[in-house]
């Protein structure tokens, strides 16, 4: 049987209860609340998507918690750069689509180049896959657009999440793509799903993309150390040595969570304001580990079984060692590399098919920290350096203590959901409490670690450390 592969946001909230299928549709929702996230426009039938006691960001809020404004100073804004996707059957409208989220948020640009090619036909729009990824296709193209705003960006859409028509797409975009480009990988399943030929395959197109001078970039995971199965289990692509993989934080702007309940729901259905609580701080800018016990969700992030420990990650490799959760799993290539903001509280919005949605996961963080690389690529070139290579290296040899925003265990509030330590998710209880799930997770600590990696990159500071050290290497 073919290896499915999945996108890994993954939410769908309806009025009455949490289901975990596909992303977070709010329509409908009339909980009161003077916190409310309210859409950008209009749905296409009148009605405006309002999500009551969370918090939501623009592309502008990002850009100024993730310090991006002084890079765009420089005229740094994606010209010339081009972002691949890789997306499976896709939406038939996410061309018209992002051009619909262009238009909310960035009236004042003009449209980059936008091209969706099928060049395997068109996909079964009927299979029940189809709808999950479709979505997942809209996130990729407005997200990573939301980052580098004037760079070109190019869908390969594969004719199924089949791990075949995958790697399909994945050659056809290394045959076709210029050196520097960067390429989303929105997809991951369980190391443990596939086999060694897959693997082998899969690795053999990263190496090929990487000699030609692209980079690849995979979300860790959305369901902690476990990712849905029984046992502690690293997901591919994101643990590949080739792929440079983006774990989850949960980014607190103006705005950090003090949890005053450890019940998420009310009797009713509706969300628990107690549990929802914020406090509001113009000032505030708090970045934990995601780990969302309301949805039993958080960041991927672990050590591999099948890759040894690269030469570039040996100087964390102790850490690896010592935070290993059973003996498979020692010395094995660590992951994530960095991370970036994947909190639904705190969520983003896009619009698909007619409406808007507000989505989250680390498959909506991975988009954006590819499309953030096309911008030091446009910088690094205008630099001079034209053989940048693979950034993992790279990544880890910066020192600047600046670079990243390390992210580092928070307790928040007085429960325990406010735990925010580890990538072990949590479990809803029959008495609607939260607790941890029976599966461990790695420890989030200060410097490198297993859930978030580096931490989150610090904008201009970290494009300044990243050229300190290429320029350093290359005299």
């Amino acid at each position: 049987m073919p290896i499915k592969h999945y996108p890994l946001f993954t939410f769908h909230y309806h009025c009455q209860y949490l289901v975990l299928i596909l992303c977070l549709l709010l329509l409908g929702c009339n909980e009161e609340n003077s916190s409310a996230c309210l859409a950008p426009d209009y749905n296409r039938d009148g009605s405006l998507t309002i999500e009551s006691h969370i918090q939501c960001y623009t592309p502008q809020n990002i850009h100024d918690a993730y310090r991006l404004n002084p890079i765009y100073q420089l005229g740094i804004t994606g010209q010339k750069q081009h972002i691949i996707l890789i997306d499976a059957y896709a939406s038939p409208s996410v061309k018209e689509d992002l051009i619909v989220f262009h238009h909310a948020y960035f009236p004042e640009r003009a449209l980059p180049e936008i091209n969706v090619k099928f060049p395997f036909g068109t996909p079964d729009y009927d299979d029940e896959d189809a709808p999950s990824w479709a979505i997942q296709s809209s996130v990729d193209s407005q997200w990573s657009h939301a980052i580098a705003p004037d760079a070109n960006i190019t869908m390969i859409v594969a004719l199924s999440d089949d791990s075949s028509d995958l790697l399909d797409a994945i050659h056809y975009a290394i045959d076709h793509a210029s050196s520097g480009s960067v390429v989303s990988l929105t997809f991951s399943n369980a190391e443990t799903h596939y086999s060694d030929d897959d693997i082998d395959a899969f690795e053999a197109a990263f190496k090929q993309g990487t000699d030609k001078g692209l980079n690849f970039f995979a979300p860790a995971g959305t369901w902690g150390s476990d990712n849905r199965t029984d046992a502690i289990t690293a997901v591919y692509p994101a643990s590949s040595p080739y792929v440079i993989s983006v774990g989850g934080t949960f980014l607190q702007y103006a705005w950090s969570w003090d949890p005053l309940s450890n019940i998420p729901y009310l009797d009713s259905g509706d969300k628990n304001p107690d549990y929802f609580h914020i406090n509001s701080n113009p000032m505030q800018r708090l970045e934990s580990v995601w780990n969302a016990a309301w949805l039993t969700a958080a960041t991927g992030g672990g050590i591999s079984q099948i890759f040894d420990v690269p030469d570039w990650q040996q100087n964390v490799s102790h850490i690896i060692d010592s935070n290993a959760l059973n003996n498979a799993q020692i010395s094995g290539r660590g992951y994530p590399d960095l991370a970036w903001h994947a909190g639904f509280n705190g969520g983003l919005f896009t619009y698909y098919d007619g409406n808007w949605f507000v989505n989250a996961g680390t498959s909506m963080g991975s988009p954006q920290v590819t499309a953030f690389f096309a911008l030091c690529h446009q910088y690094l070139s205008q630099q001079g350096f034209d053989n940048i290579g693979l950034y993992t290296p790279w990544l880890y040899q910066i020192e600047d203590s600046h670079a990243y925003n390390d992210i580092i265990p928070i307790n928040q509030g007085s429960v325990l959901a406010g735990m925010l330590i580890n990538n072990q998710r949590f479990t809803l209880l029959d008495s609607g409490e939260v607790a941890f799930g029976d599966i461990e997770g790695y420890p989030t600590s200060v410097g490198w670690d297993l859930t978030t990696g580096f931490g989150s990159p610090n904008g201009i500071d970290f494009l300044m450390a990243l050229e300190k050290i290429i320029a350093s290497n290359q005299e």
